[in-house]
């Protein structure tokens, strides 16, 4: 044992490393209980709301995020203090009894959970928070633009009303706020580097809320649009606007008449129209499409309303209808036995058997119309009756009363006739 200890205290490396750790030691411990006594601010402390007692009566706390942060002031030794972090605080606003919606003012209280260090004030020491119980409804969109005055319409382009990326939305917030909301509103600022406007345009839109009156206003939230996932924004649709002519379009109409059209007059002759700037030009505007077969001989006039779904749209808005006059000129007619015709399944589903009951369905004789030279080569045998069977019901075998699509005429000579 003496040599062990004669070793190592006569060891000047190893004294040497000891009296380095032993004055460390000293220095830290010093350091610690002798240090002067100093203050820090520590900024941006995000703090909770303890609403158990207002939540009895289903009331909940309305805060914006922005006031859930204070700055606390903390003392203690110099060591202890610039150790701290904002992990080591506590820091909550206590609510008391709440029975009716409306502000309420909270104590901000603070405490550390480090020894050593104590709080010495919190600033904002107050807190405001709305308590309401929560709803939330649904609500209509208004599109709005800044600058709106700024678009004009042209000779060459016609500008639409605004449409906003959704035409309702889910609002949330306190019970009596959402009584007094209006209107929610999507609004656009049109900048003057977009002018002028030549084609549709899609821009970014703020969220506002139009209410009776601003008290809790702020703490409404628009559940259905998000900043990445789905933005809210307004689309300024814009048309071409080009004068075309007006005409019909012809279905079930005679092989002849494809080279040689009947004399059609629409009134007005021509209208406006208003199209996607990037679609294909438009020569023509179809009022309506007609029914060959439905024709008579000599004039045939009627009225065909505006066709509000038609993907081309009419510049003149108090346009109700059009007048259309279809001149066949003089023919003559005749009538055929309809009970030998050929008879024609259209769209038929695969593995099943269709079958015409012709005299259910009271069709014995077939009127034609046509050239009286036409006409006097016809015979029976030449008709083919065309039946569209698409709707009917494949469960189960079943008889099904359906229309004639279509009574054509199966000769080569014959081109002219309906």
């Amino acid at each position: 044992k003496t040599d062990f200890f004669e070793k190592v205290f006569y060891n000047n490396k190893f004294l040497f490393i000891l009296s380095l750790v032993l004055s460390v030691a000293l220095w830290a411990a010093v350091k610690i209980n002798y240090s002067d006594s100093t203050t820090r601010t520590i900024s941006d402390v995000k703090f909770t709301i303890d609403s158990r007692l207002a939540q009895e009566n289903d009331f909940e706390p309305f805060v914006e995020s922005d006031d859930l942060k204070v700055d606390v002031e903390i003392s203690g030794k110099s060591f202890n203090v610039n150790s701290f972090s904002k992990d080591d605080i506590v820091v909550e606003a206590v609510s008391g009894y709440v029975d009716s919606a409306g502000y309420k003012v909270l104590n901000i209280t603070a405490r550390s959970n480090e020894s050593g260090v104590t709080v010495s004030s919190v600033s904002p020491s107050t807190v405001t928070v709305f308590f309401d119980k929560s709803a939330s409804d649904t609500f209509n969109v208004e599109a709005r633009l800044k600058n709106a005055s700024a678009l004009e319409n042209t000779e060459d382009y016609y500008i639409g009303q605004p449409v906003p990326s959704l035409s309702t939305v889910s609002v949330s917030g306190p019970a009596s706020v959402l009584e007094r909301l209006k209107k929610v509103r999507f609004t656009a600022t049109v900048s003057k580097d977009l002018l002028p406007l030549t084609q549709t345009v899609e821009l970014p839109a703020k969220i506002s809320f139009e209410t009776t009156s601003k008290v809790g206003k702020e703490f409404l939230t628009c559940n259905d649009v998000g900043a990445e996932s789905n933005p809210a924004s307004v689309t300024i649709p814009v048309s071409k606007i080009k004068t075309v002519k007006t005409a019909v379009k012809f279905i079930n109409e005679p092989t002849f008449y494809d080279k040689n059209p009947p004399r059609v007059t629409v009134v007005p002759s021509s209208v406006k129209i208003l199209y996607n700037p990037a679609d294909e030009e438009y020569e023509t505007y179809n009022v309506a499409t007609v029914d060959f077969s439905r024709l008579k001989a000599g004039k045939n006039v009627f009225t065909v309303p505006v066709d509000e779904k038609n993907t081309v749209a009419l510049f003149d808005k108090e346009l109700k209808e059009f007048r259309v006059t279809i001149d066949l000129g003089t023919m003559s007619q005749t009538t055929l036995d309809a009970s030998n015709a050929k008879v024609v399944f259209l769209n038929q589903t695969k593995g099943f058997k269709y079958t015409a009951l012709l005299s259910d369905l009271g069709l014995d004789s077939v009127t034609i119309i046509g050239p009286e030279k036409s006409l006097e080569k016809l015979k029976a045998d030449m008709l083919q009756i065309e039946i569209n069977v698409s709707s009917l019901n494949t469960d189960h075998t079943r008889y099904e009363e359906v229309e004639i699509s279509n009574i054509s005429i199966q000769s080569p000579e014959i081109d002219d006739c309906w």
